[in-house]
């Protein structure tokens, strides 16, 4: 899993680009859950499309090229990708279903679909996609098939942990929290020589 707070690359691919920031919720303990969503590149005219949870306090927008759109439900048309903002779909987690529909509904060029879910303060994501011409990559995986090469660590050694400063659709980087919870976590999985490692690693990998 991918636990840490950050920007990663859901979907890389020379045309199409997707990023998710993950941060902790108190619904989580700490550990990470996806708090904004940016789809750009090529394939949309280089606009960028950017969804936030609901509460004002996470965000609480749907952003085109960093202007508020959609502020209720409706359609909204850019760069041959079309939303539709409404409480219409299936969740993907029964669990949510307490809770308000507020559903942003992305049809993409080159035949990809993103559903995201807005939540108080997180989302939930669906993408249906097929492989894209010229390879992809990021935490959906590579798409060639095998699942035992898309594990955190074999995605993090093809392309780096976190999203390069260069390639960055959002405007700015989230603070990055070392939660207890995600202590915990690494006391626990993780052997005292494999930590220390680890964060030699981390900090000669990670962007300052």
């Amino acid at each position: 899993s991918f636990y840490g707070d950050g920007e990663y690359w859901i979907v890389r691919n020379d045309l199409v680009k997707i990023q998710g920031r993950f941060m902790g919720t108190k619904y989580t303990f700490g550990l990470a859950a996806t708090q904004k969503v940016a789809v750009g590149g090529s394939f949309i005219q280089d606009h960028i499309i950017e969804v936030e949870p609901m509460e004002e306090a996470f965000g609480g927008s749907i952003l085109v090229d960093g202007v508020p759109v959609l502020t209720q439900y409706g359609t909204y048309s850019i760069g041959g990708a079309y939303l539709t903002y409404d409480g219409n779909g299936q969740l993907p987690d029964e669990a949510a279903s307490q809770w308000a529909k507020n559903i942003v509904h992305m049809q993409l060029p080159s035949g990809i679909t993103l559903t995201v879910y807005r939540w108080g303060n997180y989302l939930d994501l669906r993408i249906q996609m097929k492989p894209l011409p010229g390879g992809q990559d990021g935490t959906c995986g590579n798409f060639n098939g095998m699942a035992s090469d898309d594990t955190t660590q074999a995605i993090f050694e093809r392309i780096g942990i976190r999203v390069g400063q260069g390639d960055m659709l959002f405007k700015d980087r989230a603070p990055i929290k070392f939660t207890e919870e995600m202590a915990e976590m690494l006391h626990t999985d993780c052997v005292a020589d494999q930590l220390l490692a680890s964060r030699e690693h981390c900090q000669k990998d990670l962007p300052a």
